[in-house]
């Protein structure tokens, strides 16, 4: 079985244009799998005409996936068990289709990024006021080591967090 990756630009900045390329790639005949490390995996198939929608729901129980089957949504995968991607015809109705609900949404998944963020960022500041001090060579490579860390577990919470918010906020101004 053929299998090509597909790369994203982060679903907090385009998941609209993400689904919208999963859709076509699977009328060329290239299905989504999984999500892989900073994107996607399609595996090769029949082309067919379908949609990709996403939702963001923490340890979903089978009602969640029921919910979703009766309208028309086959579950195709999860990541971290709070992102699921579904697919149904080009005539299912969308997932969210009013303001209110894409906006309960992103608040969700806002909040969760924001509170992960927050920590890193409390703890950045930490080591960057650690690492003013006078520690020996050794130390003051591990401190910059973990201060590295850091930055990318900010870098990749921060960010999705600022998309989020800025879908939100636009929702608001369109209401």
């Amino acid at each position: 079985m053929n299998r090509k990756y597909m790369a994203s630009w982060g679903l907090a900045f385009a998941e609209e244009r993400e689904m919208e390329k999963l859709g076509r790639m699977a009328a060329q005949g290239w299905h989504l799998e999984k999500f892989a490390p900073l994107g996607y995996t399609l595996v090769e198939g029949e082309p067919a005409d379908v949609q990709y929608s996403l939702d963001y729901r923490k340890r979903p129980d089978e009602d969640y996936f029921e919910l979703f089957r009766a309208s028309g949504w086959e579950h195709v995968t999860s990541s971290g068990d709070e992102i699921h991607v579904f697919k149904g015809s080009p005539d299912a109705r969308p997932i969210y289709s009013d303001r209110e609900t894409t906006h309960e949404k992103y608040a969700q998944v806002e909040g969760q990024m924001g509170k992960v963020a927050l920590v890193l960022l409390i703890l950045w500041v930490g080591l960057f006021i650690l690492l003013e001090l006078d520690w020996s060579g050794l130390v003051e490579t591990g401190l910059i080591m973990v201060q590295l860390l850091v930055t990318i577990g900010l870098v990749f919470t921060g960010l999705p967090y600022l998309g989020y918010l800025v879908k939100r906020k636009r929702l608001d101004r369109k209401g």
